[in-house]
């Protein structure tokens, strides 16, 4: 008998496909265990970033039950798998959410709730912030009468005339002045200033009328002492640069050294703002890695020329830990700022693993420090400055993991070929600046709704005078300093700041320089940074769906529809969009800073108030877009005109009016929930207030007005805060 072909089952063919697949799959899987450690960091973030999602503030035991379940589960499961690994993120959450609601609970101090004023104000010098025609100082152990504002806040912010002068840090101080309570967001959606303040502890802000005097300072000691030897130190460098470097070049000589930005004008800060050079003013990177390398390398390479300690003691960890001194004290006259402690402990790590004959730079180093920032301060999760520079610092170590650098600039003999190496180091700072810039415009986008056009070009030639000329002078100037033998180098320091200011400004005067991008929601930059951490961390072919996660953050800002009227939480200015969805400011000129922000998160419009589809006059305006009508009324006649006419009507400088058949928006509103943005469409309304961003959270306090409809001047102090 003779039998035919055997047919092969229907799934014959799928069956190895299958199995293919899963191999590949458990493949990439594997391949992550390697990056454990990484993952769980983020997990811990992811947790922290959470604690501040809250519109309310949490259940206090929700971070310790979810940490303490996981841990639980885990011991009594004993494997590892994929439901071991999802355990171990909530249990790294957790720690994550129950660090942030620790620091809240420790930091939480007493706060104003209404302005005050004039009284005699007597506390201790904090910190001094000089600027251009003001002095700012932080105040504690603040005593003064708080009549009916409430407890008195443990620390005060006050600004000074600069010509009352400034005093030193540790100086008891009595002066006469105005306090307010911290501010609420301009805009629904931005800065928020009193969650700045309150972890920093500052429960008021005020103005003097009257010049400070000081008064008999008792004796002190320990950490306090130190603090304020360090903070003098750290003035009296500034003085000794400003001395030999005078006018823009060395207030930007100032902040490179001790970090102080404050006395740097504003006209040369939005200069590299708009260049993309601002990453050159913090201490960063860039600062302590050059320190550290110049410490090492002199040391090293100095104590090699003593062939007796040579042969006896291991100058390569003598030099490490001679590094480690001088990085340790960059940091403490630096001012501790969050990219100095992130650089700072990525060079500490760097050190320490040459101490220990380990790789210096990973992504774990990174990891390491991000956990360290966030597991003693947690709000930094939530600032420009902590996103920026730890997701340029990762994307730039994942690359440079990943793409081995070989060294072509070397001969078959060893000998160094200037014009390939020349090729490499311009090669790298342009890889470097795409990679970091591209990286960091998301976050720019999302914090200052602009992005810098020609970084590439302004870094290319800023980046190496500033590591290879402004910083090493800087450094040697520091080194002789008290010997007094640091003139010839500030001066050669300011002549190199002196060329990047020039290259700043060039930059940001070219058609273009900067693009304004349209407010990003809260999720779509949360969907950019998990698609960059996918991109990063990932270890394997799938790390680039990644890029899909990036797309929303990307396109968002673009479709968002912009608000048809904008209108501060005072009610005095109003700003209503254009065709174009930029906004047109009402012709008050009071404000400025109300009205600068406005413009900066929604864009400027290039025409005259108002728009040509908004009919205006004294009694108010009126606008009607998508079937919906507006009235915007500015006297209770016109309200009541216009009440059951209009599909909403806003009232800015009235309180408590009533408007039958219409919705009503007044200044009552406006208090309550703070600056509002109106969207029309549909014979309806939809209202964003900055209490839907802020939530009621332990910051998040409501300012009552001293007299009703009495409002202070919005203060500018959160310009220099938001950045932070």
């Amino acid at each position: 008998m003779v039998q035919g072909p055997i047919a092969p089952p229907p799934d014959a063919d799928a069956a190895p496909a299958g199995r293919g697949l899963r191999a590949a799959l458990r493949e990439e899987a594997l391949a992550q265990t390697g990056a454990a450690v990484l993952w769980l960091v983020a997990a811990f973030a992811a947790g922290v970033a959470a604690f501040f999602a809250w519109p309310v503030e949490p259940w206090p035991g929700l971070g310790p039950t979810a940490a303490a379940g996981a841990a639980a589960v885990l011991i009594v499961r004993r494997r590892l798998d994929l439901v071991a690994a999802g355990l171990l993120a909530v249990l790294a959450a957790g720690l994550g959410h129950t660090a942030a609601q620790v620091r809240v609970a420790t930091v939480a101090a007493p706060a104003l709730l209404r302005e005050v004023g004039p009284l005699d104000v007597t506390g201790r010098v904090a910190e001094v912030q000089r600027e251009p025609g003001r002095i700012r100082v932080i105040l504690d152990d603040v005593r003064f009468a708080a009549a009916d504002s409430g407890r008195v806040p443990d620390k005060v912010r006050l600004s000074l005339p600069a010509r009352h002068g400034a005093p030193r840090v540790g100086d008891i101080i009595a002066v006469r002045a105005v306090l307010r309570p911290p501010e609420r967001p301009v805009v629904p959606g931005g800065f928020e200033y009193q969650r700045y303040l309150f972890f920093a502890g500052i429960g008021a802000l005020g103005y003097t009328l009257e010049p400070w005097t000081r008064r008999d300072v008792p004796a002190r000691g320990g950490l306090r002492e130190l603090r304020d030897g360090i903070e003098n130190l750290r003035r009296g460098i500034a003085d000794r640069i400003l001395q030999t470097v005078p006018g823009d070049a060395g207030a930007v000589a100032v902040a490179l050294v001790t970090g102080e930005q404050s006395l740097i004008s504003e006209r040369v800060q939005e200069d590299y703002r708009v260049s993309g050079l601002a990453h050159l003013l913090s201490i960063s990177g860039l600062h302590m890695s050059l320190l550290a390398a110049a410490v090492f390398l002199l040391v090293r390479r100095g104590l090699a020329l003593w062939p007796a300690l040579a042969v006896r003691v291991d100058l390569k960890k003598l030099a490490a830990w001679t590094a480690l001194a001088a990085t340790t004290f960059y940091l403490l006259i630096s001012g501790a700022s969050v990219p100095a402690v992130r650089a700072f402990l990525m060079v500490a790590v760097a050190i320490v693993a040459i101490l220990v004959d380990r790789r210096a730079v990973s992504l774990r180093s990174v990891a390491l420090a991000a956990l360290t920032v966030l597991a003693l301060f947690p709000e930094a999760i939530v600032g420009a400055s902590f996103q920026m520079s730890f997701m340029a610092v990762i994307a730039l170590v994942a690359l440079y993991e990943r793409v081995a650098l070989h060294p072509f600039w070397r001969g078959p003999e060893g000998e160094w070929r200037i014009g390939r190496a020349l090729m490499m180091y311009v090669a790298a700072l342009i890889v470097t600046d795409l990679v970091a810039g591209s990286v960091t415009s998301l976050f720019a986008a999302y914090h200052f709704n602009r992005v810098p056009s020609y970084s590439v070009v302004a870094n290319l030639v800023a980046t190496p005078v500033t590591g290879l000329w402004i910083m090493p002078m800087g450094l040697a100037a520091l080194a002789l300093m008290p010997a007094g033998l640091d003139a010839p180098f500030l001066g050669a320091m300011g002549a190199g700041v002196e060329a990047i200011n020039g290259v700043a400004a060039a930059v940001a005067r070219w058609p273009g320089a900067q693009v304004h991008v349209p407010p990003m929601a809260t999720w779509a930059l949360a969907c950019g940074v998990a698609g960059l951490l996918l991109v990063c961390l990932w270890r394997g072919r799938l790390c680039w769906l990644g890029v899909v996660p990036l797309l929303p953050a990307l396109v968002q800002p673009w479709l968002a529809a912009a608000p048809d009227v904008v209108v501060d939480e005072s009610g005095r200015v109003v700003a209503l969009s254009d065709a174009e969805g930029r906004m047109v400011l009402s012709p008050e000129r009071r404000d400025r800073f109300v009205r600068t922000v406005i413009v900066e998160r929604y864009g400027a419009s290039s025409g005259r108030w108002p728009p040509p589809d908004v009919a205006c006059d004294a009694a108010g305006c009126v606008l009607e877009r998508r079937a919906t009508a507006l009235t915007i009324a500015f006297g209770a006649e016109a309200v009541a005109d216009d009440c059951g006419r209009a599909d909403v009507v806003l009232a800015p400088r009235l309180f408590d009016m009533s408007c039958p058949g219409s919705r009503l928006i007044d200044r009552g509103d406006l208090y309550r929930r703070g600056a509002h943005a109106l969207y029309l469409g549909g014979g309806r309304v939809r209202v964003e207030t900055v209490e839907d961003f802020t939530g009621r959270r332990a910051w998040s306090r409501r300012p009552v007005p001293r007299r009703r409809g009495d409002d202070a001047p919005r203060s500018e102090d959160a310009v220099d805060a938001a950045g932070q």
